[in-house]
């Protein structure tokens, strides 16, 4: 069976790629911008982050980049009840932690029982909490998980409290990365930053501000991986980043798009190539009635559907992102299930005017919005567009690690936002981000009784058919009745990768370069 290694970042290939040192040893140099979080899968859902972590640790299942979700630490698929509830796993026998401990059930068991309680400080409960006892944990009513059986040291059984269509997909992303109990204990807050230990087929070694070395697993359970070593080199900047890929000194980066242009005519530009991510980028909008101690007018949806109409999506997307993208029609992504092809968002300068002066602002209104540099470009763009409507739109230009700290604490009241779906189904994106169980937590506040039941409603359908009809309505109530995001663009992105590197191919994903270890990889004119 074919077993996927991964180094993660923001774009999906398969490829083969190795920069030949003098001693034979084949070493992958990576180009990314410096996360400045740990690398804790459960306390940061940072994409940058990712791409360290999921080379050291791996969950039971993974999605590789043809959108199909394959076992991994699983023997296979799980066995579920006929009511829905009850999903029994067979761990992979004869799996070892980098650190030489086997690979058992109570490691799931710890993993998950860690996620839910309080002092983690896990970001992404949601996608599991449907797991019986673990909002008990997370109120901190209990420390055990009463949804999780051990059978043996390899057969275990998850118990939800109601049935969820998306239970085993939510298990192959890297929140749910299985953590070995003895190390991760010993580690205590030193987890993720100077340690980290998994089954994958890397190990985290010297690791700093500047770079991180991961070298070969030497426990690890599938096919030997290609390389002796990744080096992920980090920048603070991307044009520093592109320049160092110009020079040699990287054998692959992802292209900012706002850098796209600017090569463009070089031989630098001839090892650029596109892809097409799930993600949609929008204007994530704060809905509280105050915001910083006053009146937030954008809290009035009048408000919010004339920001949308000032906006003129063509020009932004044609001028300003190089062409790389296409106007968005409503925030799930073409390729995602309840995707249906609507009329564009209309761009309407006084017709936005006449709903301000409906709305009780005749003469514009005023707010913030907090945006890092690789923001920069879109939201300048936006901001003269919203201008010509009398619509002011402040720009706060903050690092990525106070974006972060903001956005997370509910203190920001506009911002950029391309969100990317792990895998191809809007319950990974729609849900985790609009839904009023999540919303706090994304700075929106959106809260619709109407779109929670829908959304919720798909959760329980096990019929894709159904669920697809179901996530039409949701977007077409949140999108274009309340106006809860503002739709912008589907973006494409760019990667580039010097000439040596072959036996590609680019899948539609975000977050993961996968690389498969039984493929026939060729290299040549590797330095």
């Amino acid at each position: 069976m074919k077993k996927l290694l991964v180094l993660v970042v923001a774009l999906v290939m398969v490829f083969a790629v190795a920069c030949a040192v003098a001693d034979g040893a084949k070493v992958l140099h990576f180009g990314e911008i410096n996360p400045k979080v740990g690398y804790d899968p459960q306390t940061n859902t940072n994409s940058r982050a990712t791409t360290i972590e999921e080379c050291v640790v791996e969950g039971l299942y993974f999605w590789n980049d043809q959108n199909e979700e394959i076992p991994v630490l699983a023997e296979d698929f799980p066995e579920i009840s006929e009511d829905g509830l009850t999903y029994t796993f067979k761990l992979r026998k004869g799996v070892y932690f980098s650190n030489g401990t086997e690979l058992t059930s109570k490691d799931v068991k710890y993993t998950f029982e860690r996620m839910f309680t309080p002092a983690t400080g896990a970001l992404s409960t949601y996608m599991y909490n449907m797991i019986a006892g673990a909002k008990e944990m997370l109120a901190g009513e209990a420390t055990e998980l009463s949804g999780f059986e051990a059978v043996d040291d390899y057969t275990f059984k998850f118990t939800l409290t109601q049935p969820f269509s998306c239970f085993t997909k939510n298990l192959g992303i890297i929140y749910a990365a299985i953590f070995p109990q003895d190390a991760c204990e010993a580690a205590g807050d030193d987890w993720g930053i100077g340690t980290l230990v998994g089954t994958g087929p890397y190990v985290l070694g010297d690791h700093d501000n500047s770079s991180v070395t991961l070298t070969k697993n030497a426990n690890y359970w599938g096919s030997e991986p290609h390389f002796d070593e990744i080096i992920v080199t980090l920048f603070d900047d991307e044009n520093t980043k592109l320049m160092a890929f110009e020079n040699g000194d990287l054998d692959l980066c992802q292209v900012p798009t706002d850098l796209y242009l600017q090569y463009q005519g070089t031989e630098t530009a001839e090892k650029f190539h596109k892809y097409y991510p799930l993600g949609t980028v929008f204007l994530s909008i704060n809905l509280s009635d105050e915001f910083d101690g006053q009146p937030n007018p954008l809290a009035d949806v009048r408000v919010r559907e004339a920001i949308s109409m000032a906006i003129d999506r063509e020009t932004l997307v044609e001028f300003i992102d190089n062409g790389l993208g296409t106007v968005a029609t409503s925030t799930v992504n073409p390729a995602q299930l309840g995707f249906v092809a609507r009329d564009a968002y209309p761009f309407d300068p006084d017709g936005a005017k006449a709903l301000l002066a409906e709305a009780g602002y005749p003469d514009g209104v005023t707010f913030t919005a907090h945006i890092r540099s690789t923001d920069q470009p879109d939201m300048v763009q936006i901001q003269s567009d919203l201008a010509q409507a009398g619509i002011n739109m402040k720009l706060e230009l903050v690092d990525a690690a106070t974006w972060t700290s903001l956005r997370n604490a509910g203190n920001v009241q506009c911002e950029w936002m391309g969100w990317f779906p792990l895998y191809a189904d809007p319950d990974n994106n729609i849900y985790s981000y609009f839904h009023s169980s999540n919303a706090p937590g994304k700075s929106v506040f959106y809260n619709n009784p109407e779109f929670d039941a829908l959304m919720d409603a798909a959760r329980l359908s096990t019929d894709d058919a159904e669920r697809a009809k179901l996530y039409e309505q949701a977007d077409e109530l949140m999108s274009r009745k309340d106006y809860a995001c503002i739709p912008l663009y589907y973006p494409n992105y760019v990667f580039a990768a010097q000439d040596y590197i072959t036996n590609f191919t680019v899948g539609n994903l975000i977050y993961q370069i996968c690389y498969d270890v039984d493929f026939n990889m060729d290299l040549y004119n590797a330095k």
